[in-house]
């Protein structure tokens, strides 16, 4: 087990169409980084947030490091899998591998990165994978050059995001508690069993909620959240302005639900197949 709770790194969106999965974030009052060139083959954008950030990723050929995200993509996308940080990923690796855990051996890539300056600089990573981790992939990123991703020029939102609260993953229901065991022990997070049917993890300031597809609107607080087969439903955002938030959105005709003061809905074919909840927060 973690010695110690790992910090939540960022949830992966799988967009089949790059351009319209960016579109779609703009238009929720996302900033987006400009398109990035992984040299391993695929594409992305990010939503950079204060400690943590959203990936829109694109693959445009399946390798096998790839393999797993052009399968997701051939399905129609969605959220795919989240990772949590790692100071060394070999490390990380090596761990896991002694607690009886599969990883993926450690990868290294880059992808270059303009500045406003015009300048240009390779943003480097390394990360270690669990392909058959509960639900969906779950991995462990190490960022070489952290200082080229969060920029303040990224981090400032329309919709006042700063942060993701919570991950919603479901499995299936004979799996919840097995699942959520997984993870705590992957991630040394700790762990509360809600329900029979709901267990939470905490990851630092971020929440991973395991449910059964039954349970989900239970565990979400909505009925308009649902997802049938496992994988992430849902992620929440915490914004500092719901308000101008709202009326963004309004203003852009995008479809969203109210649920109360100091939460909005963003439904999931709005932002690229994952349920968006925006919570209001001091």
């Amino acid at each position: 087990m973690a010695s110690q709770a790992e910090m939540f790194d960022h949830a992966v969106v799988v967009c089949p169409d790059l351009d319209a999965g960016a579109q779609a974030w703009q238009r929720l009052g996302f900033t987006l980084t400009p398109r990035g060139y992984h040299t391993l083959g695929s594409q992305n954008h990010c939503v950079m947030l204060r400690h943590d950030y959203v990936e829109l990723l694109h693959v445009t050929a399946p390798t096998p490091s790839r393999q797993y995200y052009w399968d997701a993509q051939a399905r129609g996308g969605g959220c795919a899998a989240m990772s949590c940080k790692s100071a060394d990923a070999f490390g990380t690796a090596a761990r896991l591998r002694a607690s009886g855990w599969y990883t993926s051996d450690p990868i290294e890539f880059s992808r270059p990165v303009r500045l406003d300056d015009g300048s240009e600089h390779p943003a480097t990573f390394r990360v270690t994978a669990l392909d058959d981790a509960p639900g969906a992939r779950y991995f462990f990123c190490e960022h070489r050059t952290p200082e080229l991703l969060w920029r303040p020029e990224w981090m400032s939102h329309a919709n006042g995001a700063d942060s993701i609260a919570t991950m919603f993953l479901v499995v299936a229901p004979a799996l919840v508690d097995a699942a959520a065991r997984a993870y705590a022990e992957l991630t040394g997070g700790e762990l509360t069993q809600l329900s029979e049917h709901v267990s939470s993890l905490a990851l630092d300031d971020a929440t991973l909620v395991v449910s059964t597809p039954q349970a989900l609107a239970s565990a979400t607080g909505t009925a308009h959240v649902r997802r049938d087969v496992p994988g992430y439903a849902a992620m929440r955002l915490r914004t500092g302005d719901l308000a101008a938030a709202r009326a963004l959105w309004r203003n852009a005709g995008v479809p969203v639900q109210d649920l109360g003061l100091h939460e909005t809905l963003v439904p999931a074919e709005a932002a690229g197949g994952v349920a968006l909840l925006f919570e209001q927060h001091s």
